[in-house]
């Protein structure tokens, strides 16, 4: 009796599952932000976004091209849809930023992309009539805040200064890609399983990137190859696509599965106070009192906008 009970007190439910990787994906997520401000002298954007898709696609084959080819009928319903979310997922979402990346900071990526959550709300009244209840925008209210406090450094004045780039534009568009990507992903049907659509959808991206980064790599012709600095490159994409593209994307679609498209996109909020520590951990930037604030807000807003109503 003892080991049963002992048991059922370490089982995770699917919700508390859910939370776990709630506070997991920003991480994964902001490595993406991180790699791209690092490389955004050495790798075109266009070239980055298809090389990642095209690696994670590669990685994932050997794992699930037996079972895309035994789905191929479903594959060949589902074709447009399929690509519609790799063009927003993987294209809009993968490209955006690393243009972004070249004119504007990471604190601004990190304000604009803050707003997904807003855009899946909007996108989700416009489309499906839904409405957030109140403890969720509770949530909302205070995950925002807490941003707020990171990319103002605590000073309201930093705000009123911020001045908005090109690059923060295509930021504007990556984020608004994102909403209709969350939202579609979770409320578009599909008869494939869960990994199956998400390489269909890996393949629909690289396959719109491509023609983007051939003009790209046509326009830097001829190119020069630097042993060090094409090792920089391979290291890069590998990392991406088995970090930022495979473990994030997979817990970003778990995390709608189990908790709904709008808690979802509340990882959101959280990618810039998990950039400044990434940041801190590997660039050796120094954390602030800011940061702790905002994170003391951040986190229990994300768990005020994931709590369901029991029935």
């Amino acid at each position: 009796m003892s080991t049963v009970s002992s048991n059922q007190q370490v089982m995770i439910s699917p919700r508390q599952w859910g939370l776990i990787l709630l506070l997991l994906s920003p991480a994964l997520l902001a490595s993406n932000v991180i790699i791209a401000k690092a490389v955004v002298d050495i790798i075109p954007p266009f070239t980055l976004a298809f090389s990642r898709w095209l690696v994670t696609v590669l990685l994932l084959l050997p794992f699930v091209g037996s079972h895309l080819w035994r789905a191929r009928a479903i594959i060949k319903k589902e074709w447009r849809q399929l690509l519609v979310l790799g063009f927003l997922g993987m294209g809009v979402c993968g490209a955006f930023p690393y243009i972004g990346a070249q004119t504007t900071s990471a604190t601004n990526i990190g304000l604009i992309y803050a707003f997904s959550p807003i855009f899946i709300i909007v996108f989700s009244r416009l489309f499906y009539a839904v409405q957030l209840t109140k403890r969720q925008l509770l949530g909302v209210l205070f995950a925002f805040v807490g941003v707020l406090v990171i990319v103002a450094k605590g000073d309201v004045q930093v705000l009123q200064d911020l001045s908005f780039t090109e690059g923060d534009l295509w930021i504007v568009g990556a984020a608004a890609g994102w909403g209709f990507y969350s939202l579609w992903q979770g409320y578009l049907k599909s008869e494939l399983s869960l990994l199956i659509r998400f390489s269909a959808m890996a393949v629909g991206g690289a396959i719109v990137l491509l023609p983007f980064a051939a003009v790209e790599l046509y326009q830097q012709l001829p190119i020069v190859w630097d042993p060090q600095v094409g090792q920089t490159i391979i290291v890069t994409i590998i990392f991406l696509a088995v970090v930022s593209s495979i473990a994030s994307y997979a817990a970003y679609a778990q995390i709608q599965v189990l908790l709904g498209a709008s808690v979802a996109s509340l990882v959101m909020y959280a990618l810039p106070l998990y950039t400044a520590a990434l940041a801190w951990l590997i660039l050796d930037e120094q954390l602030h009192s800011f940061h702790l604030f905002g994170a003391a807000l951040i986190l229990p807003g994300l768990f005020l906008a994931a709590k369901v109503k029991r029935h």
